[in-house]
């Protein structure tokens, strides 16, 4: 599989939506955005497709006397010192961009362009990121209808002691279908034929006796809800 042009309209909306242009390009690219309606629509794929990541990232506070330092940097005497000034504003962008979107970056980027890999066919590419009352995502479940599958990647998921965590499918007005126990790790399960059909829905999480329940339906109270949405 061959790499992908660095001139390529779809690359550059990826990079623009990462924020890894180099200042003058993204400048640019970003007159040719306001001009061009068809880029515009490929920079809001991108957002719409990446957003989840953003939601894996933990917050990261700034150094104890981050600002004051900064401060005292930008004093008269200092900003009169030849080029310090553009040198701090040069690593404060580097420290936001490592701090703020560190996991986008990696997660995304590296996909696309060390791969050379265009994003999958949106037709078929679903997400939910699975919470509690909107805190720290509990896990992240991606669909892939074509193929049958989902990965599921745990965040923040946390079983009761003694009981376990089982995942499951909710179509619209349709009992659920079991997908099976809640692992601490990432894995891949196969999606029951209703999801494949549709793609739409909902992922739930419910405390189950230890092996999962006994009946084929959530037993136990559901901690853990996502709604799936297209990519």
């Amino acid at each position: 599989m061959s790499a992908q042009h660095p001139d390529d309209p779809d690359l550059r909306a990826a990079e623009y939506v990462l924020g890894t242009l180099p200042a003058e390009t993204r400048a640019a690219f970003a007159r040719d955005l306001a001009a061009d309606p068809g880029l515009a629509a490929r920079v809001a794929d991108w957002e719409r497709r990446l957003a989840p990541l953003a939601l894996c990232v933990p917050p990261v506070a700034p150094p104890a006397g981050a600002w004051e330092a900064i401060a005292r940097r930008l004093s008269p005497a200092e900003a009169a010192n030849d080029n310090r000034v553009a040198a701090l504003s040069a690593q404060l962008r580097r420290w936001r961009l490592a701090t703020a979107g560190a996991g986008l970056v990696a997660a995304g980027l590296a996909l696309f362009v060390a791969a050379g890999l265009r994003a999958p066919a949106p037709d078929s590419r679903y997400v939910a990121v699975v919470t509690s009352g909107g805190d720290l995502p509990a896990l992240i479940v991606s669909v892939d209808t074509r193929a049958g599958t989902a990965q599921v990647r745990p965040v923040a998921a946390q079983a009761p002691a003694g009981r376990s965590l089982e995942l499951w499918y909710v179509g619209t007005g349709k009992a659920p279908k079991t997908l099976g126990l809640l692992g601490e790790r990432a894995s891949r399960i196969t999606l029951p034929e209703e999801a494949t059909a549709r793609g739409e829905g909902v992922i739930a999480v419910s405390v189950e006796p230890p092996g999962g329940s006994p009946t084929g339906q959530p037993t136990g109270q559901v901690i853990y809800t996502g709604k799936l949405i297209r990519e």
